[in-house]
C-alpha cells in the first residue's frame, strides 16, 4: 500500500500549481445555457433534459447485494452542476467526490485494488479551472500511485456559439478528445485517443443506448423506462471485460439494472409516462 504521505505531497504540489499570488475570485453565475451544458459535459461527460435539482443511480434487484455503481449529482437552478459523487465497487473500490471551488470545481478519487493479499491504492485529484465567462478550460490531475506522483494538463475549447469541442491533454497522460452533437445540442459521441462513447436516441430524441470501449472493458447501456422529460429512469447495463488467456481471447460480462431517481425544480412535471 502507498504511503499516505504520498497522497499528501499529491495535494500540496496541486496547491501549489494551480494558486497563483493574489485571491481568486469565484465562477461566475452562469446564465448561458450552451456555456452550462458544456460544462456538464465536462464534469460527468452527459447531460440531463430539463430542470433537474437532482440525480441518483443505483444498481437495483438481485445484483445490488454485491455490485455498487452509485452517482449521485446536485444540479443549480440555472442546471449547472454543484457538486457529485460516484461509488464503484466491490474491486476495484473507487470513491469520487466533486465540489465547488474558487477557481471552478475541484474533485478527488480514491480508487484501492485487491489482489490477493495485495491492496494497491492510489489517488487523484482535478481541478477545473474556468475563465471569465464561467467555461471550463483547463483541467490540472495530479496522480499519486506507486510512490510517484504526475501531473496532467487538459486545454479546452470552444464553438463560437461556447459549445465544448475537444481538449488536448499534456503531461503523466498526453492525449486528446472530441465531442460531436446532434442538430438539437444533444451530446451524441465523445471520441478520446484511448476510448470512445456513442449515444443513440429515440425519433423523439428520448437517450435511447450508450456504448463505450475501452482498450479492455466495454460498457453497453440500453434504456428501459424514461420520466416525461425524456430523461432515462431505468437501463440495463452490460460490462465485458477482455483478457487474453493462454494466448486466446477471453470474456466476462456481467449484466445489472441501474435506477434513475430525478427531481426536479417547480414547477416541472416529470411523471412516468
Amino acid at each position: 500500500m502507498r504511503p499516505p504521505e504520498t497522497l499528501l505531497a499529491a495535494a500540496t504540489l496541486l496547491a501549489v500549481v494551480l494558486l497563483p499570488s493574489g485571491a481568486i475570485a469565484a465562477p461566475p453565475i452562469i446564465g448561458n445555457s450552451h456555456i452550462v451544458r458544456s460544462n456538464n459535459i465536462i464534469l460527468m461527460e452527459g447531460d440531463i433534459v430539463g430542470p433537474a435539482k437532482s440525480y441518483h443511480q443505483y444498481v437495483i434487484g438481485p445484483e445490488s447485494q454485491d455490485t455498487l455503481r452509485d452517482i449521485s449529482i446536485e444540479f443549480a437552478r440555472n442546471g449547472q452542476i454543484e457538486a457529485a459523487g460516484q461509488s464503484y465497487g466491490p474491486n476495484p473500490v473507487w470513491e469520487s467526490r466533486l465540489m465547488p471551488d474558487d477557481i471552478g470545481w475541484i474533485s478527488r478519487s480514491v480508487v484501492a485494488v485487491q489482489t490477493g493479499h495485495e491492496q494497491d491504492v492510489s489517488q487523484l485529484i482535478s481541478a477545473y479551472k474556468t475563465d471569465e465567462r464561467g467555461r471550463i478550460v483547463k483541467v490540472t490531475e495530479v496522480e499519486a500511485g506507486d510512490n510517484t506522483i504526475g501531473i496532467t494538463n487538459q486545454y479546452y475549447f470552444y464553438t463560437p456559439d461556447d459549445q465544448v469541442r475537444f481538449y488536448v491533454a499534456v503531461g503523466r497522460n498526453p492525449g486528446f478528445g472530441m465531442y460531436l452533437y446532434r442538430p438539437d445540442g444533444r451530446l451524441e459521441k465523445v471520441v478520446k485517443n484511448d476510448n470512445d462513447t456513442l449515444s443513440t436516441f429515440t425519433d423523439n430524441g428520448k437517450d435511447l443506448s450508450s456504448i463505450t470501449k475501452t482498450p479492455h472493458v466495454t460498457y453497453i447501456t440500453e434504456c428501459q423506462k424514461w420520466d416525461n422529460s425524456g430523461n432515462c429512469i431505468l437501463s440495463e447495463k452490460q460490462e465485458i471485460i477482455s483478457f487474453d488467456y493462454q494466448g486466446e481471447l477471453k470474456s466476462i460480462t456481467s449484466r445489472f439494472m441501474l435506477q434513475q431517481d430525478i427531481l426536479y425544480y417547480p414547477p416541472h412535471r416529470a411523471a412516468h409516462p
